[in-house]
Formats: structure tokens, sequence, C-alpha cells
């Protein structure tokens, strides 16, 4: 790559990534507090299992309303392997950021900003549910500990007053 086309090569699909990245993690802490707040309105039980179920649905929706600037990413990132791709059938090559979305609107309409969608979502549904289950697993054990460790040197403070009266 380096040698055909120089280093800008490595960063092909960056535009798109970092246009991407921000919107897609705020989705996924948005949606992850509304379905909290939803299921404490809706009194379903809070635990890891429910942690795991939010973050699955903030996970599928945070994919779905990005996917299109991930499908332009995964798009320009394989550009320039024309060779390799041949046998997959027709072989598209983009200028820059901007020309992949019209190419891809012009050529395949709205439904080819969602091509490949249903396994990038299952991903996100298990990946992101995870993320918010060890999140939420390890912030309790920490938040136990501190509430233990607070106890004690209260016991402590107490037996240390009654101690100079």
């Amino acid at each position: 790559m380096f040698r055909r086309e120089g280093p800008l090569s490595y960063y092909r699909g960056l535009t798109p990534s970092i246009i991407a990245v921000f919107p897609y993690a705020g989705l996924q802490f948005a949606s992850y507090n509304i379905f909290h707040r939803i299921s404490k309105w809706a009194n379903i039980s809070s635990g890891n299992m429910h942690n795991l179920a939010c973050g699955s649905c903030a996970g599928i929706i945070s994919k779905t309303l990005t996917y299109p600037l991930d499908l332009l990413k995964k798009r320009m990132q394989v550009d320039g392997f024309q060779k390799a791709r041949i046998s997959f059938g027709q072989v598209q090559t983009y200028k820059g950021f901007l020309d992949c979305v019209f190419q891809v609107a012009r050529g395949e309409g709205l439904r080819g900003f969602y091509k490949g969608l249903s396994p990038s979502m299952l991903k996100a549904a298990f990946s992101t549910g995870l993320v918010f289950f060890w999140y939420e697993f390890f912030c309790n054990i920490l938040n136990d500990h501190k509430q233990r460790a607070n106890s004690g040197h209260q016991q402590q403070q107490s037996k240390d007053l009654n101690r100079k009266q």
C-alpha cells in the first residue's frame, strides 16, 4: 500500500470514523440512560441482567443510527484492493468521503447505506451489553467496598470518642 499509494493510504476511511465516533458513544450512553429510566418507571427489576439488557438495546439503537457512516468507512478502507475483490462482482473506487456517499446513494439508494446491518447489530448488542454489564458490576463492587470502609471508619471514630469521654 505504502509503495503504490503513499502514507495517506493508511488513513483511508478515517473521516467517517471520526464523524461517527462521537454520535455513536453519545447515543450509547443516552439510550442506556433512557432504558434505565423507563425500566425504573415500569418497576422492572434491576440487577446485572437488567444492565445487560439495557446495554444491548442501547447498542442496537446506536449502531442502527450510525451504521451508514460505518458502511462508508468500510467501503473506503477496502478501496484499492480491486484485484482481490474482482471475484466478488462489481468493484467500486472512490475519490473520497463525499464521492463514496454519492456513489452509494446513486447506485444503491437509501437501502444501500444499511447493507450488512444485521450482523453489525448483533455484534453491537453483545459488545455494548457486556460493556455496561461489567461497568455496573464493578461500580457496584467498588461502591459496596467504599460503604464498608466508611462504616468501619465511622465505627472506629465512635470507639475513639467513647474512650476520650
